[in-house]
């Protein structure tokens, strides 16, 4: 691995704290609304950030619901300046943990018996807002 660096940012993990999903059709639309609720736990003396993340997604014809909050964990070197700190937790966070949320979801519906729901790709920096006034410091 010669001229590799380890990321002072590290991704631990993550578990999956809830997970619903309410059928009233096996006929699914196709029209899906999603929406997400961010918050974010810094734990300096651990160098730990944790982020919360929930999904919820409708369709307009209002046959599915499902909603799925994920935790996950992060480590960081203490050296790390606040402002390249924040960028980390705001913005590089919440897109490493989506694929994983986004995996999950296509799972669960194939699971329940119907279509799989692929969600797109998504940007999700307008996130960082939210999150960055949803983060506590312990």
């Amino acid at each position: 691995m010669s001229g590799t660096k380890t990321s002072s940012f590290q991704f631990k993990g993550y578990r999956i704290e809830r997970s619903v999903i309410e059928l009233k059709s096996v006929e699914i639309g196709e029209n899906f609304n999603i929406s997400f609720d961010s918050k974010g736990i810094i734990n300096k003396s651990e160098s730990s950030y944790q982020l919360n993340l929930t999904a919820y997604i409708k369709d307009k014809e209002n046959t599915i619901n499902i909603e799925v909050a994920v935790v996950s964990f992060f480590s960081f070197d203490s050296q790390i300046e606040k402002s390249q700190l924040e960028k980390l937790f705001y913005m590089n966070a919440p897109a490493i943990i989506f694929p994983y949320l986004r995996s999950y979801i296509t799972t669960l519906t194939v699971l329940s018996g119907i279509d799989p729901i692929i969600l797109p790709t998504l940007n999700l920096s307008s996130l960082g807002k939210e999150l960055e006034e949803n983060t506590t410091e312990i």
